[in-house]
């Protein structure tokens, strides 16, 4: 007896045929065991893409180099005031200048005075400079002094160009006067947009000549995919965008990244934001005549928004090195660590320094 198929199995029979005829594969449907198999599959997929990104972004492929490796001899400290408004013995220096030069210290950034709002500095303000550079050139010839000219932002009103003019001209007493070497602005804070205060830079080059050193501080630097969320989290109000990093760094041949007072209270989170600070601001800068100094608190007194036991000069320079072994980081822009400041920094803070960053294991 033979098998009459029905109708409907004729039509699938019949809408099969005109697919081989023309050259298309046969439609089919996956079985449900089939079609979990393979969702399945794409899922470990993209869960593995997520995984391997995810881990190259957060932690990523590192080397194990202990931090001497990174130091080049080209560290700074920020040195007090009293230095040049009150008299010292030549021992006294000695000693000073002996012990930065013993612990790799190449920059000084001497403060000479705060800028009055005009842009000027009296100059009983630094009446001992010329003799404590006199004896300390005599103990110390590595070191080389960059007067520190600092102000809050809010005092000082670079829109004025007359106030630009007085405080290039301070600059030129330091350079042509005092044999200083060029100048490190630390005027607080910069922010976005501040063209006056690129103005700045722009005529302080061009009286300073291209030999003079321009280093300038600055809070620390947020790409921008990650500001939008950090923000949420954290209060990044100081923080500097990419492209004003940029701005800065055409016109400077130094940054000192100010990465403190960040109220962050956990030692590994700040060992964490620094490395990742180092990766964001060397790749941003590569192709930029720059370099780069990671200035580290020494100071333990808390704050609202500064807590010691978290932003200490061991944590720091665990999360430098860790940013510098960190294959994503472009290394030679980085010049050294800034700690600041020399007044705070004790003998067992000097020791860590030594321990972690200057001396091979």
């Amino acid at each position: 007896m033979f098998f009459k198929p029905t109708d409907r199995l004729a039509k699938v029979r019949d809408r099969l045929q005109k697919e081989q005829n023309l050259g298309q594969k046969p439609r089919t449907r996956l079985s449900v065991p089939r079609l979990a198999f393979r969702i399945f599959h794409v899922a470990i997929l993209v869960f593995g893409v997520i995984v391997v990104v995810g881990w190259y972004f957060l932690v990523g492929p590192s080397a194990h180099l202990h931090g001497s490796a990174y130091n080049h001899n080209q560290n700074a400290v920020w040195a007090q005031h009293a230095w040049v408004d009150q008299p010292h013995t030549p021992e006294e220096i000695r000693g000073f200048v002996e012990n930065l030069g013993a612990h790799g210290v190449r920059y000084v950034f001497l403060h000479v005075g705060p800028l009055e709002s005009d842009g000027t500095i009296p100059s009983a303000r630094y009446k001992e400079l010329g003799e404590f550079l006199r004896v300390s050139r005599e103990y110390g010839d590595r070191l080389t002094f960059i007067p520190w000219l600092g102000q809050l932002r809010s005092k000082l009103p670079l829109q004025q160009l007359q106030v630009r003019k007085n405080i290039v001209h301070t600059t030129q007493i330091f350079v042509n006067d005092f044999g200083m070497k060029g100048v490190h602005y630390d005027i607080e804070p910069i922010v976005d947009g501040d063209t006056d205060f690129l103005f700045l830079l722009e005529d302080t080059r061009k009286a300073l000549g291209s030999d003079a050193l321009i280093s300038v501080a600055l809070p620390e630097m947020v790409p921008d995919y990650v500001f939008s969320v950090a923000r949420r989290f954290m209060d990044l109000k100081s923080f500097l965008s990419t492209d004003m990093y940029r701005e800065v760094a055409a016109r400077a041949n130094q940054i000192t990244v100010m990465t403190y007072e960040n109220s962050i209270k956990s030692a590994k989170v700040y060992e964490y934001f620094l490395k990742n600070e180092i990766i964001w601001i060397t790749q941003l800068l590569a192709d930029q005549p720059v370099r780069i100094l990671i200035g580290l608190p020494t100071y333990d007194k808390p704050t609202e928004s500064f807590h010691p036991e978290a932003e200490n000069i061991r944590a720091g320079l665990l999360g430098v090195i860790d940013g510098l072994n960190n294959w994503r980081s472009k290394k030679e822009l980085f010049e050294g660590v800034a700690l600041y400041g020399a007044w705070t920094t004790d003998a067992s803070e000097w020791k860590t320094m030594e321990t972690l960053f200057l001396k091979k294991p």
